[in-house]
């Protein structure tokens, strides 16, 4: 039987070189160490346990796992089914069994190192969903007070706002922007065109997870600080696929996750919300520290018994993305998409629905192909490559993400797949 000491050294959170990974995991500091290696891409790809023989275009919806990461998930997991009477039960925030009562500090260390923000802002949740529900539950508002947005927020996004309406007679306002947008500033006007004295929040997806355009939020944000308008960011698709820097956003809040771009499990998601801002804001899922404002993010992450497994692995992907390099990551993704959408620009027969102005987009491109349907040509990209890019319907076609573990080649493919189609 193992001690308390051999428990703790076993549960170990992961170093930031990864050498916490037990035996068994690959050893990547041989490739992350060279990056002047023609075969550099190659060997990152070789982290991934993704079949060679498919390719996946999807993580707009939800990414891979390094190998790493599964590891420490499947590790803690077996180690919690094997030795979980060794639990003394005596301090949460010392243990590592179960989360919902541990204070996180160090994976929330690292999540605030990735946003530059700080610790005490950020809480855990398990997805973007439960974050927007979070603060629109939380805020305080009256009837009459209108929440502004745009008409191509997911779902999961615009849904708590809604409620809100229902229940509490505020008024949810959409303002249409393009697809494609011609322009940041087209959007910048549009958006603040829309204010009114009766705007109380601006709720607005960072990148818009249907066409992948980044809108210009700093900019939105700052116009609607200077009206005393409460700026809330929908983060799903940024995080780890563009750099995402709250202090220079300067949003009032910001939800994210980590299962699409950052290569986490599902369940792994983060809130946000200004110190200032956060003290004021209702609990939704209350539990012990629900009136405890010592540690504000510890208040929002304390929602009772949630898997720990998940967020060990979470903090390796973290740990993973951060000995990559975020920077090296955000640019191979953006020049994959690049390359994606210079091919495409090339065939009269294809419609691109993403921005046209160039820095607004990142990894994620939507297109159609004149006379085809979008499952159409996801099931002939199938058929013709097992590639797997999302359908995005009759209209938008496919909606397509390129990341760190496809290739030149790879998109090379798809565009040759997308003229033979055309054809």
């Amino acid at each position: 039987m193992i001690n308390r000491r051999e428990v703790l050294k076993y549960l170990g959170l992961s170093a930031v070189t990864l050498s916490g990974i037990k035996a068994g995991a690959t050893d990547l500091s041989p490739v992350l160490l060279d990056d002047k290696d023609p075969n550099y891409w190659d060997n990152v790809r070789d982290q991934f346990m993704l079949s060679k023989d498919k390719v996946f275009f999807n993580c707009g919806t939800v990414g891979v796992m390094p190998r790493a990461v599964f590891e420490k998930l499947e590790e803690h997991s077996r180690f919690l089914a094997t030795h979980v009477a060794e639990w003394e039960y005596k301090d949460d925030n010392k243990e590592q069994f179960i989360s919902g009562y541990n204070n996180l500090i160090p994976i929330r260390t690292k999540v605030g190192k990735l946003l530059n923000c700080d610790v005490g802002e950020i809480a855990m949740t398990d997805n973007v969903t439960n974050g927007m529900s979070y603060i629109a539950n939380g805020i305080t508002l009256q009837p009459g007070d209108e929440i502004l947005t745009t008409d191509q927020e997911h779902g999961g996004g615009q849904s708590s706002w809604k409620l809100k309406e229902k229940r509490f007679g505020a008024v949810f306002k959409t303002v249409a922007i393009g697809k494609p947008i011609t322009s940041s500033s087209e959007v910048y006007d549009t958006i603040i065109k829309a204010f009114t004295p009766k705007t109380k929040v601006l709720m607005l997806s960072h990148m818009i997870s249907g066409s992948g355009a980044i809108l210009p939020v700093k900019e939105l944000c700052a116009e609607a600080k200077k009206r005393g308008i409460f700026t809330v960011l929908d983060g799903a698709q940024t995080i780890g696929q563009i750099k995402v820097d709250l202090k220079d956003i300067d949003c009032d809040a910001y939800v994210g996750c980590f299962h699409k771009w950052m290569g986490a499990p599902t369940g792994t998601g983060f809130m946000f919300v200004k110190a200032d801002k956060l003290k004021d804001l209702w609990i939704t899922v209350a539990s012990y520290r629900w009136d405890d404002h010592a540690d504000e993010g510890f208040r929002f992450t304390q929602r009772g018994t949630g898997n720990f497994s998940i967020l060990l692995a979470l903090e390796v992907a973290l740990d993973f993305h951060f000995q990559l390099g975020p920077d090296k990551i955000y640019d191979r993704i953006k020049f994959l998409g690049d390359r994606l959408r210079t091919g495409l620009k090339q065939n009269k027969k294809v419609k691109l629905f993403s921005p046209k102005e160039d820095a607004m987009c990142a990894g994620i491109s939507l297109y159609t192909i004149e006379g085809l349907t979008g499952a159409k040509i996801q099931d002939a990209y199938w058929a013709k490559a097992k590639m797997r890019p999302r359908s995005q319907g009759d209209v938008y076609g496919v909606r397509h993400s390129t990341h760190i573990f496809n290739s030149e080649t790879e998109i090379d493919r798809a565009i040759q797949i997308v003229n033979q189609l055309s054809a």
